[in-house]
């Protein structure tokens, strides 16, 4: 009886021995939360096209991979495109409107289907925005400055920094955001041509 009770103690002796060995959390998972917020995306959204490609998912997933490299390459583009008004505005003896009318309609055609991939599309109410801005038509300048301010807040989002699911207020601002960046560069767009 004595033995017995001796070896079932060694046995939770030994056992919690190992578990206290054992790591809480995987190196890789600190790493992640220590690194830059654009690198824990990035890892995220490998993670996810992943998960993607497993073969029971497969079937399902082939247009949800395709929505979301669609996503990706959108959400970088307008970026991106923002940049290249910026520089040819900057940039230059004279400033060249039609290649920024150019680069505002592309980024129009990105932000769009941004928009309706990203988003549930709402009603057909016509955006508030939109009216607004017509009612007080802009300088070139001053319509980059608003797009580049807007480009900014949408992409600093929650719901690109955030891997959990996001609430519907902070949905809701991301896209009030994304359709002034599709208002702001349409209207750039129309008013480059002018020039």
């Amino acid at each position: 009886m004595k033995s017995s009770i001796i070896g079932v103690l060694f046995l939770l002796i030994f056992t919690a021995s190992i578990f206290a060995q054992v790591s809480p959390t995987p190196v890789i998972n600190n790493e992640i939360r220590d690194g830059s917020s654009i690198r824990r995306r990035s890892m995220d959204l490998e993670t996810f096209k992943r998960d993607a490609d497993q073969p029971n998912l497969q079937a399902k997933s082939k247009d949800q991979l395709a929505k979301f490299v669609r996503i990706k390459e959108d959400f970088e583009n307008i970026q991106k495109l923002e940049n290249e008004i910026v520089q040819t505005y900057t940039s230059g003896k004279q400033i060249n409107f039609k290649k920024i009318g150019e680069i505002a309609n592309e980024l129009f055609k990105r932000a769009l289907r941004l928009n309706s991939n990203l988003f549930i599309p709402k009603s057909d109410k016509p955006s508030k925005i939109k009216k607004n801005d017509e009612q007080n038509p802009k300088s070139v300048r001053d319509l980059i400055v608003e797009l580049d301010k807007a480009i900014g807040n949408f992409t600093s989002s929650p719901i690109f920094k955030e891997t959990k699911l996001v609430d519907q207020k902070t949905a809701e601002k991301s896209q009030i955001q994304l359709e002034k960046i599709i208002s702001l560069s349409e209207m750039l767009s129309q008013e480059a041509k002018k020039l």
